[in-house]
């Protein structure tokens, strides 16, 4: 056995007996012995080499039928890969490999095999020279494959350095339109299949709209901000008194402005928060969110801005988008499309708001005919709704849960 092999007997041994519960006093006196082991070799040759599990990273992009990647490898692995000496590092190990370039590219090159739904795919290793990182101390290796065609899923088997070293760790990332599948390969696990998502215009269209409707309809928060825009618009504020408006087409005017002015508002801070160029804690803009629920129901009952629903919509509008923009940031976004995924997503939150808005209205203005609209309808609804947002508030300004279950 080589003198570097010594301290990694000694690693596993001292892993073997900390997890599994050894005596701290037996523990001691063995690693103390396999201790004296390792230095003997030291006295009588020259400086050993630690060597320890060996790792190395495969990285690869999809893009259609098309894989293009790098793969880094430790330098010492890469050595004693091709039968040269590992303990030779930094440069003089580095230069000694550039010499015996293409012998490690022939093993390498023999040890990554790919395959799609439809068949193999051949993997071609860049003509470009390998790159050395001394910093890491790992050579790295450029290569690409072409499926047959745009794969659904992805079979890979890795033989890497397994016939050398069975301990070796080859991990691998492997980053589609959406997801990045990661794991590692060992002597006992060298293959893997992932599934692999490609892009679709029309499934990415469909699908982030879809997320946008069913944020608006699943967000609470949202649906009470504009019910309590939507409670009012049937009426008219004439001195202290609230009056029906005079028919149908000059409330849906009304709320066309609110609805216009809550589109345009969240619309630019979700633009300026997906990308980034505004940003505040989560916390903060939950907190903003349950306030302006708040203020757009506390003025249906003491009016601040009576008459200006639509200026309500676009001030507090500008904090719901920032809200939308963190759960679009939550999605798994493509990763040539991010900017069909944000109008996508938009589409749907607009959708969704225009539903609740045709679902409700109807229901207001044929209510609003009637005398006890507004102190029973708008009063008790907009009192529900602030009194909702006050807690709100509480929970989320403090991280409380003030009733369970919501």
């Amino acid at each position: 056995m080589r003198s570097w092999a010594y301290p990694r007997i000694i690693r596993a041994v001292r892993f073997d007996l900390l997890t599994s519960g050894a005596g701290a006093r037996s523990g001691r006196f063995v690693l103390a012995a396999l201790a004296l082991m390792s230095v003997a070799p030291l006295l009588a040759s020259p400086p050993a080499f630690a060597h320890g599990v060996g790792m190395s990273q495969l990285s690869l992009q999809i893009s259609g039928r098309e894989l293009e990647g790098k793969w880094e490898i430790n330098l010492r692995d890469a050595r004693w890969a091709i039968g040269l000496d590992p303990s030779v590092s930094g440069d003089p190990g580095w230069l000694d490999l550039r010499s015996n370039e293409i012998r490690l590219r022939e093993y390498v090159a023999r040890r990554l095999t790919l395959a799609a739904d439809s068949g193999a795919c051949a993997v071609t290793l860049a003509p470009a020279p390998m790159e050395w990182q001394p910093e890491m101390s790992q050579v790295v290796l450029r290569l690409s494959a072409r499926c047959p065609s745009p794969p659904d899923h992805l079979t890979l088997r890795c033989d890497m350095l397994f016939d050398v070293d069975p301990t070796h760790r080859a991990y691998f990332s492997i980053e589609d339109e959406t997801v990045t599948s990661v794991g590692v390969f060992r002597n006992d696990l060298r293959s893997v299949t992932i599934d692999v998502h490609q892009f679709h215009f029309w499934e990415t269209v469909g699908g982030f709209v879809r997320e946008g409707i069913w944020h608006i309809w699943s967000g609470l928060d949202h649906i009470c901000f504009l019910l309590a825009l939507l409670l009012p618009s049937p009426l008219t504020r004439s001195g202290r008194e609230w009056k029906p408006r005079g028919g149908f087409w000059p409330t849906w005017r009304e709320v066309l402005k609110v609805v216009t002015s809550f589109t345009l508002a969240h619309t630019l801070t979700l633009c300026l928060s997906f990308f980034g160029v505004i940003r505040l804690r989560s916390q903060w803009v939950e907190v903003a969110i349950a306030l302006s629920v708040f203020a757009a129901a506390w003025n249906n009952l003491h009016p601040f801005l009576p008459g200006r629903a639509w200026l309500m919509a676009l001030t507090f509008g500008l904090v719901h988008g920032m809200g939308f923009a963190g759960a679009l940031n939550n999605l798994a976004l493509p990763r040539h499309a991010r900017g069909l995924a944000l109008g996508s997503f938009n589409l749907g939150v607009e959708i969704g708001q225009l539903v609740v808005v045709a679902a409700v209205l109807p229901l207001l203005f044929f209510a609003s005919r009637q005398k006890w609209y507004a102190r029973v309808v708008m009063g008790a609804g907009s009192l529900g709704i602030a009194w909702l947002a006050a807690v709100w508030v509480i929970e989320r300004a403090f991280g409380l849960q003030l009733f369970s279950g919501r």
